[in-house]
């Protein structure tokens, strides 16, 4: 029996479809870890929106909130920072120890007994304790201001009051199991 031509070519192309669909089946079953991200959100904006003029105010820091955390973390960090070349890596807010059983900081909740205990706001790029709003000098566009909260596989870290952007990287390395980030704009 002859086949035709056509016939070697069709029978190749489902051979091969065979071989991928086999491919294809042979997945993990394990749930997909991009759904398990750690991830922190604010309720005051989403990851890319602009922060609301109330949260430009001292007294007034934006709440945020965080899940998915990784295996192993015996406490947090916050680090707010301002992204825009101008501001040089600006910290608006540091704070370190937070306990491993607390996922959440409410609005305003800086310079109060709203954080949680065991807490240590450090000095922001200002030289004051506390949240430093977002004020960039007028005419010099829209700034990001990253949010960034580390999980950390120490229960503390002894900082000095003040660090710098690169110092506070400096003082949580090897110690950060994970991080999770979200920016907001701001411009005057």
């Amino acid at each position: 029996m002859n086949l035709p031509i056509h016939m070697p070519k069709r029978i190749l192309i489902f051979i091969l479809a065979a071989i991928a669909i086999a491919i294809g089946g042979c997945g993990s079953t394990k749930p997909d870890s991009g759904n398990n991200a750690f991830t922190v959100t604010s309720e005051a904006f989403k990851n890319g929106e602009q922060i609301p003029e109330k949260h430009t105010n001292a007294d007034n820091s934006i709440p945020l909130a965080w899940e998915n955390v990784p295996e192993g973390t015996k406490s947090f960090s916050i680090l707010i920072v301002d992204l825009h070349p101008v501001a040089n890596h600006w910290i608006h807010w540091a704070v370190m120890n937070i306990p491993a059983d607390v996922h959440r900081v409410p609005e305003g909740a800086s310079r109060t007994d709203k954080l949680p205990e065991g807490s240590q706001e450090l000095l922001n790029s200002s030289a004051l304790s506390g949240y430093d709003p977002p004020a960039p000098p007028i005419g010099s566009g829209n700034h990001e201001y990253k949010t960034i909260v580390y999980a950390l596989d120490v229960h503390s870290l002894e900082p000095p009051a003040h660090l710098p952007y690169e110092k506070f990287q400096e003082l949580v390395s090897g110690h950060v199991l994970g991080t999770a980030e979200i920016s907001g704009y701001y411009e005057r």
